[in-house]
């Protein structure tokens, strides 16, 4: 591109153009060269920022920890972007990590100090323990707000599942229908596994106190599992509009007992993201329904007609 700068910085102000007429349809995403090669003139003149690629190379481990930081950039603006289109809350979301200090605090910290370094150009907020909260708040309270509008990772060591803070948090978060990512670092053994912290997108992570790659390429899967979610409760919303049904519970997941059981208004429908769930889980869940709300059909997307 720096050898035909005048020509990509006249296409480059042509294609925003086209995009500016589309009101906010579009967004331009921009990466700086990893030589620090200045950035085009259309660009410069709209005062556009770019993402500092030349930096990555001093703090980034390798490349593999470049291209998973490229990917970070691309979804974070992404989910940005779609949540103003979508009319959602389009303020900072912060990044839950929730975890157990008896054997998970070492995993959580290093992801929190590695999120909040300067040198991190992603701007992601982040929310650890009571440690960030201001004498004489209430804790419990502030976790259930932090969480009811974030991203839960939660670092699932061997004790994690038995600590009731961990249960609570990992609970309030499926509750409030948010996102949520397992980050599994477990070494030994898992006495008993918390029943409702199943049926959730699961990544092994093997820490290495000399790389940080292994966070660069968890946040991707943390904030892509936020992505995905968001775009399938427009969808499902979208959808339930076109056939007229409207009042249905969107679930992000397929729906499992917690979902019945723990909830008043079931809704008109429960929809949630294909595909269909196998048999014996379909056969529990009818079985409750049955008892519940027969009249309310559990379906996921493709089947709405």
């Amino acid at each position: 591109m720096q050898e035909d700068a005048a020509e990509w910085s006249g296409y480059v102000a042509e294609l925003r153009a086209s995009m500016d007429e589309r009101g906010d349809a579009d967004i331009y995403i921009p990466f700086g060269s990893p030589d620090r090669d200045p950035p085009l003139v259309s660009d410069s003149t709209r005062h556009t920022q770019y993402a500092r690629r030349d930096i990555w190379a001093s703090t980034l481990d390798d490349e593999a920890a470049r291209d998973a930081r490229f990917l970070l950039h691309l979804v974070f603006s992404l989910r940005q972007h779609l949540r103003g289109i979508f009319g959602g809350d389009t303020r900072d979301e912060p990044l839950f990590v929730s975890h157990a200090k008896a054997d998970g605090d070492r995993t959580a910290r290093a992801i929190i100090d590695y999120v909040n370094d300067t040198q991190h150009d992603v701007p992601l907020q982040t929310f650890y323990d009571a440690m960030e909260l201001s004498p004489g708040e209430d804790y419990e309270a502030r976790f259930i707000s932090e969480i009811n509008r974030g991203t839960l990772l939660a670092v699932v060591s061997d004790v994690y599942d038995s600590r009731p803070w961990c249960i609570f948090e990992l609970t309030v978060a499926k509750r409030a229908r948010r996102p949520i990512v397992l980050a599994d670092i477990g070494h030994v053994r898992t006495s008993r596994t918390y029943p409702y912290g199943a049926n959730l997108p699961k990544v092994r992570v093997t820490t290495d106190s000399n790389k940080t790659t292994w966070i660069e390429q968890l946040l991707v899967q943390t904030l892509s599992e936020g992505l995905r979610c968001d775009i399938f409760q427009a969808q499902a919303m979208r959808r339930l509009t076109k056939v007229g049904r409207r009042g249905a519970l969107v679930l992000p997941r397929p729906p499992e007992l917690f979902d019945l059981i723990d909830r008043d208004d079931l809704g008109t429908a429960i929809v949630y993201p294909d595909p269909p769930l196998g048999n014996i889980e379909a056969e529990l869940l009818a079985k409750a329904i049955r008892q519940l709300r027969p009249d309310v059909p559990i379906l996921t997307l493709s089947e709405l007609r």
